[in-house]
């Protein structure tokens, strides 16, 4: 029978789940693609705004305690010598210290005085005197203040900006005075943006006055903002967040996006993957099952069914098993009942049309060898007599072969069991030099036929004999109990063993390698041990003898339930 696997059910019920399993993550993926994506564009646009305000108020906050810092130092520098071009030596030792104390802060490289009319009278550190102020640096107002800068890098000195208190006039006189600053790090200024600052998605500038924008380091970089498309930090400075180019930077929901489908379309592909080869595997084991069965449908009932990997698979595959081994020994007891029936309607017809006159020949032997004076001629008649009881025999066996007795089972002492066989055996025993012994456990019982079992252990006892002859040795007859409860009774001679190809057959009725033998012997222990609920076992080398075993039950099916 040939099966088409697009047809069968595990292949059907695999893509089936497939789908199941597929549909819901498309359809998720569809819903977020329409409503969530939208909804998280908004809420990123709404985090990015707030961290852009926070951002501004930073900036501002930086500068205005700057701010307050230049009010408090340009309270004490209120000597109005220290606004010329060259300041008196011993002024300068006099305000050294509150000088250097403002140097000191992080975000200040110096203070800068400015004559009335605006230009740089002095610096301290005196070092920064050249940092390379001009007419051209970008002046902005900021809150009664000036930004002057930032001005570019050079060789010796980083980006600065100078925050510029304007002078004023003292009192009592019309001439102004100068003006006082504060030369600040422009770095610390712009890495107020750094948390902005998403790589390969976009980045912050901060634009200054003169169209310059800088990045988060202080560096000038060449960038195309337009002035009012960012937000306002301070007159003529403003924020802005430039989106990097290229996929690799696109926004944080668009990347999202693009990664829900790869791992949507990844997940397809697993899931394809796996199912087809759970697929497979289960067309494999199944196909496998049911060659198995066509075989068994086929009559062949030897063959053992492959184990097979997976708990349902395997109890399929144990169960097959089981009902093939059922099936052969309900077709073997059929063929052996059927066989039964036609040997005991043979041998009721052998009884009765060879037994009576067989009775009549036996009976005028004996009268013909009482009278007979010839020695010849008796030891003829004595060789008929046997011949005639050898026939008997064999119709004898025949009948408890095909018809066997009911067992009428009971309790056996086992020990008084083996005694008594023993004692029966040992004169034919003694006549070939073979010793038996015998031993078992105290008290031991079982649950048989007594009249079968010693017909079984006396057969068993004169084959081990036979297979002995001339040998001699001895026969160990022993009674032991199993793990299951039964009693284990075991027959071990010390003869030649019996071949494997003869061993298969040893039950079978009529099979014998005796040249006198009938072949029903065993088979007839076979049946009366079948018919006590036991069974029969035979193991066997060559050259090391033979061990029948045959278990029967210790107790009665009322007591083991």
């Amino acid at each position: 029978m040939s099966v088409i696997s697009e047809s069968r059910l595990t292949t059907r019920y695999l893509w089936l789940s497939l789908l199941a399993a597929l549909i819901p993550l498309v359809i998720f993926s569809w819903i977020y693609n329409a409503y969530f994506a939208d909804l998280m564009t908004r809420v990123s646009e709404q985090q990015m705004t707030a961290r852009v305000a926070a951002t501004q108020n930073e900036m501002r906050s930086f500068l205005k305690e700057r701010k307050y810092e230049l009010d408090n130092l340009a309270d004490q520098m209120d000597d109005a010598r220290l606004y010329r071009s060259q300041a008196p030596k011993v002024l300068l030792e006099e305000f050294e210290n509150a000088l250097r104390l403002q140097v000191d802060a992080r975000d200040v490289y110096g203070v800068a005085f400015f004559t009335s009319q605006g230009e740089l009278s002095w610096t301290f550190p005196a070092a920064l005197f050249s940092l390379g102020l001009s007419s051209q640096t970008p002046v902005t107002p900021f809150e009664g203040i000036e930004l002057i800068g930032p001005a570019q890098s050079s060789e010796y000195f980083p980006n600065w900006v100078i925050l510029r208190r304007p002078g004023s006039s003292r009192i009592g006189s019309e001439q102004p005075q100068g003006s006082i600053g504060l030369i600040l790090r422009f770095a610390s200024l712009t890495d107020t943006m750094r948390h902005l600052d998403q790589s390969r998605i976009y980045h912050p500038l901060l634009k200054v006055g003169g169209g310059q924008a800088f990045d988060t380091v202080a560096q000038a970089v060449v960038s195309d903002v337009r002035g009012d498309s960012g937000v306002e930090v301070i007159p003529g400075w403003s924020l802005h967040l430039i989106q990097d180019q290229g996929l690799a930077a696109l926004s944080p929901t668009a990347q999202m996006r693009y990664w829900l489908i790869i791992l949507v379309i990844g997940t397809a592909l697993c899931l394809i993957w796996l199912y087809q080869s759970i697929s497979r595997r289960l067309n494999h084991q199944v196909s496998g099952l049911i060659d198995s069965v066509e075989r068994i449908a086929q009559g062949d009932l030897d063959s053992p069914i492959e184990p097979a990997s997976g708990m349902e698979i395997q109890r399929l595959t144990l169960a097959i098993d089981r009902m093939r081994d059922q099936l052969k020994a309900s077709i073997e007891a059929t063929i052996d009942g059927e066989r039964r029936a036609a040997l005991g309607k043979l041998a009721a017809g052998v009884a009765h049309e060879i037994r009576n006159p067989l009775a009549t020949i036996k009976t005028t032997v004996a009268s013909l060898a009482r009278v007979e004076q010839v020695e010849a001629h008796r030891e003829m008649l004595q060789m008929v007599d046997e011949e005639i009881d050898r026939v008997n025999g064999v119709i004898h066996h025949l009948l408890n072969y095909a018809r066997p007795s009911e067992p009428h089972a009971g309790k056996i002492d086992v020990e008084e069991l083996l005694r008594s066989v023993v004692v029966l055996a040992s004169a034919s025993a003694r006549q070939h030099a073979i010793n038996i012994v015998y031993s078992c456990e105290d008290n031991m019982e079982l649950w048989a036929d007594d009249s079968h079992l010693r017909q079984i252990l006396l057969n068993l006892l004169l084959n081990a004999m036979d297979a002995m002859k001339g040998m001699g040795g001895n026969i160990h007859l022993s009674a032991e109990t199993s793990s299951t409860g039964q009693v284990i009774l075991t027959v071990a001679d010390q003869g030649q063993g019996i071949p494997q190809e003869v061993l298969v057959h040893i039950l079978e009725p009529f099979y014998t390698t005796k040249a006198t033998g009938t072949g029903l012997g065993l088979a007839v222990c076979a049946a009366l041990v079948k018919a006590n609920a036991g069974t029969i076992r035979f193991d066997s080398q060559l050259g090391e003898g033979t061990r029948v075993h045959v278990a029967l039950p210790g107790k009665s099916s009322e007591e083991i339930v």
